[in-house]
């Protein structure tokens, strides 16, 4: 069996589908979704290999990919474009549950940490086209702000490396192959669509 985690991109026109094998899955419950993976390493000319490990939740508006060599430390990747991070926190709607399956709404913007714990703000941009064109309510940009501020507040105390390390005892070498990520059409996961998804009006 496998879940389905939806994850929609407003300036898209179907959802992305990432589908995750049971023994790829951690944590599975009414409050968090975690799932890992192994992944390329992108370090630039090389074939070694990162688990990614994804974190979603049910009352907070973002979500984190944590990268992990496989010994089960913390690691960097370095994007084309810029400095090198080890987690990538997406501001995103909380986590809805259909089913089995899981859905969030990506909110643009995108917070990068690197390991001696700096980090950067990225997509403020298109956060804001989005707000202003509509293709994100104005519940939900008020959301993704105080997302921000929530996250920023567990970076500065500790409490999201925190949960990193409890989230878990399945050592990283468990991770299965990822599966092919698949589109779904935007009316089959009316989770996440526009006007009537629960982050919309704030209902969530």
């Amino acid at each position: 069996m496998t879940v389905r985690d939806f994850d929609f991109h407003p300036d898209e026109d179907d959802v992305r589908c990432f589908r995750v094998p049971d023994d790829g899955i951690l944590v599975n419950d009414a409050g968090r979704y975690v799932s890992q993976s192994p992944q390329p390493v992108n370090l630039g000319g090389t074939d070694d290999k990162l688990v990614l490990r994804h974190l979603a939740f049910s009352t907070e508006w973002f979500k984190i990919n944590a990268t992990y060599d496989l010994a089960g430390d913390l690691m960097e990747t370095r994007p084309p474009d810029g400095a090198p991070f080890a987690l990538n926190c997406d501001i995103a709607t909380p986590m809805v549950r259909v089913g089995g399956d899981v859905s969030a709404v990506d909110l643009f913007l995108d917070v990068l940490v690197a390991l001696d714990g700096t980090h950067r703000l990225v997509d403020e941009d298109e956060f804001v086209q989005a707000s202003a064109s509509g293709l994100i309510s104005p519940a939900e940009a008020r959301g993704a702000e105080s997302g921000l501020t929530r996250l920023l507040d567990w970076l500065r105390t500790g409490r999201l490396h925190e949960l990193l390390e409890n989230v878990s005892s399945a050592p990283v070498t468990t991770a299965p192959e990822p599966l092919p990520v698949g589109r779904t059409p935007l009316s089959e996961v009316p989770s996440v669509a526009p006007g009537i998804r629960p982050s919309w009006s704030g209902t969530e």
